[in-house]
């Protein structure tokens, strides 16, 4: 009786918790430039990266899926204060790269520690693909992606 129970908890909060289950994450390293002449503004160190140019720049990243359907993407960033500011916006495509579907751009709601930045909005079709970019001030982090 006790092994019963107790086996009926643990799958009833399984199925109350699918999104954790599925959720996936990366580190912010596994993106790149988006233009390739500017790789050399980046430094990465325990899978974050910073841009070290005196510039804003973007950082793209691939964010794999399976199921097509609603994105909510989260991306952890630092910025020390508004002028290492980053904000980032998540892309869903269809295979032929004819149609697009975005969230909002969203920037760090606050500074001098790691936030997380809440992207809703990106959908991607039944073979599509997902990613995901920010545009970082000079001195600002990315950390990781959760999806």
């Amino acid at each position: 009786m006790k092994k019963t129970l107790l086996l009926s908890l643990f799958s009833l909060t399984l199925g109350l918790l699918p999104e954790v289950a599925s959720a996936r994450s990366v580190s912010a390293f596994n993106g790149l430039a988006s233009h390739p002449s500017e790789a050399s503004c980046w430094n990465h160190g325990f899978g974050g990266i910073t841009n070290n140019c005196t510039a804003t720049r973007r950082w793209c990243m691939p964010l794999t899926v399976d199921p097509a359907g609603s994105y909510n993407v989260y991306i952890a960033a630092y910025g020390a204060s508004p002028s290492n500011n980053v904000g980032c916006f998540a892309t869903g495509v269809n295979r032929e790269l004819t149609a697009a579907w975005s969230s909002a751009t969203t920037y760090l709601p606050a500074f001098g520690s790691s936030q997380v930045i809440s992207l809703s909005g990106a959908y991607v079709p039944p073979g599509g693909s997902l990613y995901a970019c920010c545009d970082v001030a000079p001195g600002g982090r990315l950390n990781n992606v959760l999806w």
